[in-house]
């Protein structure tokens, strides 16, 4: 054999080996590989799956909620003092650490099955209007498995910041549940538009509030009051009390510092209001929880200013007064106003 021939042959022979395997294994564009003329499945894709958090106790988890109902109390998010957990929210301590639980539900009515997500949980300051995500800050998030029925989460809370110009620690919360296999409608920055368009997001302004009976200093807790247009808007505070608690009943009251600046903007819009009385200064008390607002509050874009709510009463009670202050304003430039967020002020009266 001419020596010269070897390598031409081998080469020959590495060429028909290559097109033998071409002509039975092609990769298509999508990266499956086909055999012959006998195509390799792909993967199914994962079964949709939906787990929800709820806004209200009733809430179902369809989207967006057709409640009208406040969005911003929901009863699956509490914060406690311990790991051991609580029957409802207890006060933070500035510098502590709490455990903010949530209560995830499995199935929803667009999924079935175990759904494999991450709960992501975040604070802002307790009050309305709220942008996504630049008014929110991280608490914590987990990795679960979400599995058929009830499944309890629990993120520690370390370092709990001071809130301002109150005494104590007052947020409200949001919590995420972000999974491949049960996406969420697009976020904007709108956190009331957010929130009840998915039913991963759930918003909870809770907040536990003690005072000391018969006192004349009472407790002070703020409401920070924001915009979620690109323009400037006018605000209303409104308050809301249950028929059969009114914190009146034990000699209850409640004044709203404004500060000098929205106190100014409110008297330049004409001081408008219902079942209020200005009192000296910047402040104004509330005459009837059940039906007063503070009306015409401009807010501009960017803005989250805090007012401050003073509570003092006469008598201590074993019943807890839920009071509410909601902040109804438009959604975006334009809107007629409605709801944008508020805080439910759970209010006990113990003895001085």
């Amino acid at each position: 054999m001419n020596t010269e021939d070897r390598p031409r042959r081998r080469s020959g022979l590495r060429l028909a080996v290559a097109a033998a395997v071409a002509a039975l294994v092609v990769v298509s564009a999508a990266g499956v590989a086909v055999a012959g003329s006998d195509t390799v499945a792909a993967p199914a894709a994962a079964a949709r799956t939906d787990a929800f958090t709820r806004d209200q106790v009733g809430d179902i988890g369809l989207e967006p909620n057709p409640s009208g109902l406040p969005f911003w109390a929901s009863p699956d998010i509490k914060v406690c003092a311990t790991a051991l957990g609580c029957a409802s929210d207890q006060p933070l301590t500035v510098g502590g650490t709490a455990y903010v639980f949530i209560t995830l539900n499995v199935p929803g009515p667009y999924g079935t099955g175990v759904s494999n997500g991450t709960m992501n949980v975040y604070w802002t300051l307790l009050g309305g209007a709220a942008q996504w995500p630049a008014d929110w800050t991280s608490i914590g998030s987990v990795a679960v498995p979400a599995s058929p029925g009830v499944t309890t989460i629990t993120i520690p809370w370390v370092g709990v910041p001071d809130d301002g110009p109150a005494p104590g620690a007052h947020f409200c919360l949001l919590s995420r549940w972000v999974s491949p296999t049960d996406p969420m409608t697009f976020e904007g920055p709108n956190t009331v538009a957010n929130t009840t368009a998915n039913n991963n997001i759930s918003w909870h302004n809770v907040a536990p509030i003690p005072v000391n009976a018969g006192t004349s200093t009472g407790t002070t807790v703020p409401f920070a009051v924001g915009n979620v247009a690109n323009v400037p808007t006018d605000n209303d505070l409104v308050f809301g009390q249950g028929a059969d608690r009114r914190f009146e009943n034990v000699g209850g009251k409640v004044v709203v510092d404004l500060g000098g600046q929205l106190f100014q903007r409110w008297q330049q819009a004409g001081a408008k209001g219902t079942a209020i009385r200005p009192i000296g200064g910047t402040k104004i008390q509330i005459l009837d929880l059940a039906t007063a607002r503070i009306a015409g509050i401009r807010i501009n874009p960017g803005e989250r200013p805090q007012v401050l709510l003073n509570f003092t009463a006469a008598q201590p009670a074993s019943t807890v007064f839920p009071i509410t202050v909601t902040q109804f304003g438009p959604g975006h430039a334009g809107a007629q106003p409605t709801d944008i967020g508020g805080v439910q002020y759970d209010v006990t009266v113990r003895r001085g």
